[in-house]
């Protein structure tokens, strides 16, 4: 992310509170247990700083101003979510994209995505966070 134009101020560390690990919880239901194993009351996580009004101090006016390869997973995979084995998205009043494109097909054409990438991105999030996959 540095090289392609993120300062350090983008970067800081978080500590592990209980509202943190509960939506990551919800993010992948039945794996509690081990979310709390990765996440410690005591430890920290690694996150992207965000203004005032809680926007990535990455957002710029067109979306984000990293190119799509160097951002995070959790960035390149939003608004997508697998959940239960099926490709859905997370409906924001605040996204462009949702906001000019009809549905989960017309917004993965509109963030030049496809099914299978959505499915790749999210299995890689899922070894980058240190969760083992679920068979």
């Amino acid at each position: 992310m540095e090289a392609a134009g993120a300062t350090p101020e983008v970067f800081f560390s978080q500590p592990n509170t209980a509202g943190f690990v509960d939506n990551l919880s919800r993010l992948f239901p039945g794996e509690g247990v081990h979310i709390h194993e990765l996440f410690p009351p005591e430890g920290v996580h690694d996150r992207l700083a965000v203004d005032a009004d809680g926007a990535c101090l990455l957002l710029g006016p067109e979306g984000c101003r990293l190119p799509r390869e160097a951002r995070p997973y959790y960035c390149r995979l939003f608004p997508f979510w697998i959940r239960s084995g099926r490709q859905m998205y997370f409906e924001f009043k605040e996204c462009q994209a949702l906001r000019e494109s009809r549905g989960g097909a017309g917004l993965l054409k509109r963030l030049g995505m496809t099914e299978t990438g959505v499915f790749d991105l999210y299995h890689r999030l899922r070894e980058a966070w240190g969760l083992l996959e679920r068979r």
